[in-house]
């Protein structure tokens, strides 16, 4: 193993296959075009890019070169995500209504940018990855309590033509950490906590229903902890990385699945210097 200073170092060693990108967000885009053109896989800390243009770019890019990008999405490769990404596919949970998440912690507070593209793009990327799905809409709210920073807590609001709504809380200043967030269905609900040191995930057979007499009805079942197999986040991610140079399968978290984010974060972007109006994405 051999330390350097200098990316090129990385880049012209023919011994390197593939560069993992672990800087700030607006380097992203120069170093991984620089890796790929140099005939490299990536893989890119979240989130991609600073923009939607330089990810679909870098998304190009690969596929003209034939190499593998991919985003650093290390939630997405949880067993928990997994299992309930396979839940909502089973069907299980009937129509979903709602998604709600939370993610506080105090410090760690950036100066180059806020706490939606810091914070947020860990549920969001989680959201994508468990659902597949893309708002038609977002709507962001936030805050700067430090002069000269930038917002500091901020909440997203993502809005999809079925009446669905998916929306999550962020913020560098709580005094208490929290990770945890809830996906509510017509049938059954499933909540998670990322905190938990077992039983992340617990299933809720528990629904409110509209009766014949147009009165809301209570479901109240049962309340299951699955067991779902320890696994290593990081681990799993590698494991895909390398089966992705050898086969040409993609990743979890793919190019596409970065650029996805990307564009969610960038809509929030928007939203926020437009005092918080709705926007498309």
């Amino acid at each position: 193993m051999q330390a350097t200073t200098d990316h090129l170092d990385i880049l012209n060693d023919p011994k390197v296959d593939i560069v993992a990108i672990a800087t700030p967000v607006d380097s992203h885009y120069p170093l991984a075009k620089a890796a790929l053109e140099a005939g490299k896989h990536v893989l890119v800390e979240k989130p991609m890019t600073a923009s939607v243009a330089h990810a679909e770019e870098l998304i190009e890019l690969a596929e003209k070169k034939g190499l593998l990008l991919a985003t650093d999405h290390v939630l997405c490769y949880t067993n928990e995500a997994q299992y309930l990404h396979n839940l909502l596919k089973s069907g299980e949970l009937g129509q979903l209504l709602y998604w709600d998440s939370v993610r506080l912690n105090l410090g760690a507070v950036r100066s180059d940018y806020n706490v939606l593209w810091d914070l947020a793009v860990h549920d969001v990327s989680l959201f994508y990855h468990v659902t597949g799905r893309m708002p038609v809409e977002v709507l962001a709210t936030g805050t700067s309590h430090l002069p000269g920073f930038p917002e500091s807590m901020a909440q997203l609001h993502m809005f999809f033509d079925d009446n669905f709504v998916a929306q999550t809380h962020v913020n560098w200043l709580s005094p208490v950490k929290m990770r945890h967030g809830a996906l509510v269905g017509t049938k059954k609900s499933a909540s998670y906590n990322d905190q938990e040191a077992s039983e992340k995930l617990r299933i809720y057979d528990r629904c409110v229903t509209c009766g014949s007499d147009g009165k809301p009805g209570y479901h109240l079942g049962d309340v299951l902890s699955p067991f779902i197999p320890p696994g290593d986040a990081l681990r799993n991610e590698v494991r895909q990385l390398v089966e992705g140079i050898r086969t040409g399968k993609p990743p979890i978290a793919d190019g596409y699945a970065g650029l996805q984010v990307v564009k969610i974060l960038a809509a929030a972007e928007r939203s926020l210097r437009s005092g918080s109006q709705r926007v498309k994405v």
